[in-house]
């Protein structure tokens, strides 16, 4: 009896949670920009592509990439990064900012280019 009843618990899971729409997490499309977003400088072209990959893989891909790497996620392209970027207000860009971890704060002028291109809805290019 035990037995039937955890085939059928394991079963009705499988085709409940399996057949779901949702997923655990989704990543941003690549060229997907942030929805129900209104850029706050729009005069300011800084994109993903023109200058936050540059920051990236200067300071940030050494720990945060595909694989075993000792930081959480994996920011070899745009959707990995994006999918970090409300976390850079208080990261990398805030006053008490603890990344890049283990060396000093970014440049303050690196820190106001990423947090223009947050406030302008993290645009890829």
């Amino acid at each position: 009896m035990k037995r039937t009843a955890l085939i059928l618990m394991l079963g009705f899971n499988l085709i409940y949670f399996g057949c779901s729409n949702e997923t655990a997490l989704e990543m941003p499309d690549e060229n997907e920009e942030t929805p129900d977003c209104t850029p706050q400088f729009p005069e300011m072209d800084v994109t993903y592509d023109n200058y936050v990959k540059g920051i990236v893989d200067k300071y940030c891909i050494s720990c945060h990439y595909a694989g075993n790497s000792p930081g959480p996620g994996n920011f070899t392209s745009y959707s990995g990064v994006a999918a970090y970027s409300d976390f850079f207000a208080t990261r990398v860009i805030g006053d008490n900012a603890d990344m890049p971890q283990g060396n000093a704060p970014l440049p303050q002028a690196v820190r106001d280019s990423l947090n223009v291109w947050i406030q302008n809805c993290a645009p890829k290019n």
